[in-house]
């Protein structure tokens, strides 16, 4: 006979919300990085560019900050769910906080 602990459980299924977490979270953290990145590099060779460049810059790296934010509500959102993996939500979040972080390092860097 077998017994109740015996028997196979459900298997999870898919967190679509976690999926999306995953995907803000990359999306995020590699435009900031790029923006910023080609930001600080021009700054450094020529700043009277990047000061002309300088509110296209600030508005493509706040709008991938803002896809890191919703990344990480969506994130932290997917972790309260049922029978679904949290892997993924996990890492969404964590790569969206990174996105968002970075951000305003970036910030804090041009204005030293």
């Amino acid at each position: 006979m077998q017994t109740s602990q015996n028997a196979p459980s459900q298997p999870q299924q898919p967190n679509t919300l976690g999926n999306a977490s995953l995907g803000l979270g990359i999306a995020s953290a590699a435009f900031v990085f790029g923006i910023g990145l080609c930001a600080l590099v021009g700054f450094r060779q020529s700043p009277q560019v990047v000061g002309a460049l300088a509110t296209p810059l600030f508005v493509c790296g706040a709008s991938s900050a803002f896809l890191g934010l919703l990344g990480a509500v969506i994130g932290v959102g997917a972790l309260f769910g049922g029978n679904r993996s949290k892997a993924t939500a996990v890492v969404g979040t964590i790569l969206s906080l990174i996105g968002l972080c970075l951000f305003f390092t970036i910030l804090a860097a041009f204005r030293r």
